[in-house]
């Protein structure tokens, strides 16, 4: 284990809490900051919550009580859902000084890229890095305890600048499970909730509108199974032209939950009867669609369209949640615009991020 490290957590839901404790269990000093924290025990400068499943006991927390807290440390960690970038990210942009590292955990949007854009204009430099998921799954049970899964054997990562520092960074944080993808988009691609979240709900959507009961995996029938393999095979088929092989979902299910690869559905029973597997979301609004519609959907069809690279299958779930929600989501995510993707091309967002190195594959 190495020098233990002083690491903010933005965020302060099962994610970040997990990450925290992780964190912690590595012999780190994680201190949390959130806008809001409503199922932690606040006591002045610390906070406490209990974990179960991989993780067990009580977490005590340094609380940070003002977003400026977050200058004072050199690495920080955003575990936020992409529909909280504009809200929180955006006015942390004045809190960010020279030398910070900035990690996105399960990354969306080409967010780190748009992070170190960000505060340049402010005359600030910052490094950022992404990671393609987060570093495990978690959820918090009714009774208020983190039930949280293990830690990934592997996370795809990318950094803002050349060299191995990032991947160096995220193994002594988290240890060598990450794997540099050398180029911003390629761990983008790899976030594999946009496509399963959108595979799992649009059948489920009635559950979700009437609030109803339902496990996630535990409704992970072949028909979702069919629809999350070929909305999987857009994805890879997009991360292909790009010059990058990337796992599949199945390989992804398999690291992430440590079970065997099958068939998706045989996999998704696997979870539920382990008990890894949360609650379907029981309101139409929630992250799975509010988060991944936007910010992950409508960015890879804006990837997919400036690459030339046909993804019917994914304008169509976008426009099936659009028509059940009564929303326009390819409107909400302001980081198509900021990022320049529909005006200066692919290859000139491609030059942005491969700022490691210029790997043309990702080994699996």
């Amino acid at each position: 284990m190495g020098a233990a490290m002083n690491v903010a957590v933005v965020g302060a839901g099962p994610i970040g809490c997990a990450t925290a404790a992780y964190l912690l269990k590595q012999g780190h000093r994680p201190a949390l900051w959130s806008p809001t924290a409503a199922r932690l025990r606040r006591h002045g400068a610390a906070v406490r919550y209990a974990c179960t499943g991989s993780l067990d006991g009580w977490i005590e927390l340094e609380w940070l009580g003002a977003p400026g807290e977050l200058a004072r440390f050199d690495v920080v960690i955003v575990c936020l859902p992409g529909n909280a970038y504009a809200s929180v990210l955006k006015p942390l942009s004045a809190v960010w000084r020279n030398g910070q590292t900035m990690v996105v955990s399960g990354a969306l949007s080409l967010c780190p890229l748009w992070l170190r854009d960000s505060a340049a204009r402010r005359g600030r430099e910052v490094h950022a890095v992404g990671w393609a998921t987060t570093p495990t799954t978690a959820h918090f049970l009714a009774d208020g305890r983190l039930h949280a899964n293990p830690l990934r054997d592997r996370i795809d990562m990318a950094g803002t600048e050349r060299g191995a520092g990032a991947l160096a960074l995220c193994a002594a944080l988290l240890g060598p499970r990450f794997v540099d993808a050398g180029d911003l988009l390629a761990p983008t691609l790899a976030n594999i909730n946009p496509i399963a979240h959108a595979a799992e709900v649009i059948p489920n959507l009635t559950r979700m509108d009437k609030g109803e009961d339902w496990p996630l995996f535990g409704c992970f029938t072949p028909v979702v199974a069919r629809l999350a393999a070929e909305l999987d095979r857009e994805r890879l088929a997009l991360a292909a032209a790009l010059g990058f092989a990337l796992p599949t979902l199945a390989e992804h299910y398999s690291r992430s939950y440590h079970i065997r690869q099958g068939p998706l559905h045989d996999m998704a029973a696997e979870i539920q009867a382990r008990g890894m597997g949360p609650a379907g979301p029981a309101s139409l609004a929630h992250r799975y669609v509010l988060e991944d519609a936007p910010f992950g959907l409508v960015f890879q069809e804006a990837l997919a369209r400036a690459a030339d690279v046909p993804s019917p299958l994914l304008s169509a779930c976008i426009d099936l949640l659009q028509a059940a929600y009564g929303r326009d989501f390819r409107t909400e995510n302001f980081l198509v615009d900021e990022l320049g993707l529909a005006t200066g091309g692919i290859a000139a967002l491609r030059n942005r991020c491969a700022a490691s190195h210029n790997a043309d594959t990702l080994p699996r």
